[in-house]
């Protein structure tokens, strides 16, 4: 798809010959825009998405320079829940859309895993796992935000590997948290809608090491698919937190089964709910959940240039009990409610 995309880029004729970008230049409908890189525009991304052409000013290198439309809204109130969080994922990904029984993660391989953590002493006490989902947001569950023993969150890591290690490829970059966000009808008294939204103090700095995920917006099962769960959480029960980004293999169970193996757990009155839940495992395989590194983090699919999050690790019994499955925040029910707080007035909002 990369080759495609620059075929078709490199066939069209340089209408703007010599500008560079942050020149001034006209768009086909006769109004002023600003020359930038195509990958920096979504107004042009949108049109090579439909298939039509933007206007060139020329080239940087092998990457095109066009003239954007800075004034075009693409997305608005108006759109059906799932469409902003799929343009999204189409500009952050424009050439290539067209913990137990785990094992280390890869550089680079989950640049959208965020850590996040109080103050406890002289250093950050890491608590939860999170995920990068677009420039300012991160989405994590609910019963992350506060923690009995160490307070409200106050810190977010990005683009690390080793929690502890300098000397591993990693970039890391700290931020801090300006708001955190529950997803209205959570109550710690019960296991449902354990879903909470943490906006950053500033805008994040995207590299190699650090880049958004998506979001799944299918509410359809995933069929027995091979999912991924990611975390710093305990390595076997009763064990230590991995310094390392741990990686796991997991399948999407029956809810109806899912249910059985929880059928006496006071906080789950209604059972495991299809629309807001999914259970997964695989047999000697959990990830760990309370507040020991996993939870939080992402269930995900890895669609080979980018990763689309299905779920959010939400609890689950001892770890690594077999044929206990643990249990996900659905991403897809709650698509609605994210997209009005992370991007309400359009996927361009807060971009630089």
């Amino acid at each position: 798809m990369v080759l495609r995309c620059l075929l078709i880029l490199s066939s069209l004729t340089i209408i703007c010959k010599s500008l560079e970008v942050g020149d001034a230049c006209k768009l086909s409908n006769g109004k002023n825009g600003d020359c930038k890189l195509v990958t920096n525009c979504p107004s042009a991304i949108e049109l090579i998405n439909r298939r039509q052409t933007p206007i060139l000013c020329g080239f940087e290198g092998f990457t095109s320079i066009v003239c954007c439309d800075e004034t075009r809204i693409f997305t608005n109130s108006r759109d059906s829940p799932g469409k902003k969080s799929k343009d999204y994922c189409e500009y952050i990904n424009p050439a290539t859309i067209s913990a137990v029984g785990g094992v280390d993660s890869l550089v680079k391989e989950f640049p959208h895993m965020a850590a996040l953590g109080v103050i406890n002493g002289d250093e950050v006490k890491w608590l939860c796992g999170g995920s990068l989902i677009n420039e300012r947001f991160i989405i994590t569950a609910a019963h992350c935000l506060i923690s009995r023993d160490f307070g409200i969150l106050t810190h977010v890591r990005l683009g690390d590997l080793n929690l502890k290690l300098d000397t591993d490829d990693a970039q890391p970059q700290d931020y801090g948290i300006k708001r955190a966000i529950k997803y209205p009808e959570y109550n710690r008294k019960t296991s449902y809608h354990d879903l909470a939204l943490l906006e950053l103090d500033r805008n994040v700095n995207f590299t190699g090491y650090v880049k958004p995920a998506c979001l799944n917006v299918d509410k359809n099962p995933t069929n027995g698919q091979v999912l991924t769960a990611t975390g710093w959480g305990r390595t076997q029960y009763g064990g230590d937190t991995s310094d390392h980004l741990q990686k796991i293999e997991i399948f999407e169970s029956k809810n109806s089964d899912c249910s059985l193996k929880y059928k006496d757990d006071a906080k789950l009155n209604l059972g495991i709910v299809d629309d807001w839940q999914i259970c997964a495992s695989a047999p000697g395989k959990d990830t760990c959940q309370v507040m020991t590194g996993d939870s939080g983090g992402p269930l995900q699919k890895n669609n080979f240039f980018y990763h689309t999050i299905y779920g959010v690790t939400s609890f689950g019994k001892a770890c690594g009990l077999v044929n206990v499955p643990g249990v996900y925040t659905r991403i897809s029910y709650y698509i609605d409610w994210i997209e009005k707080m992370v991007w309400p007035n359009g996927i361009h909002d807060g971009l630089a």
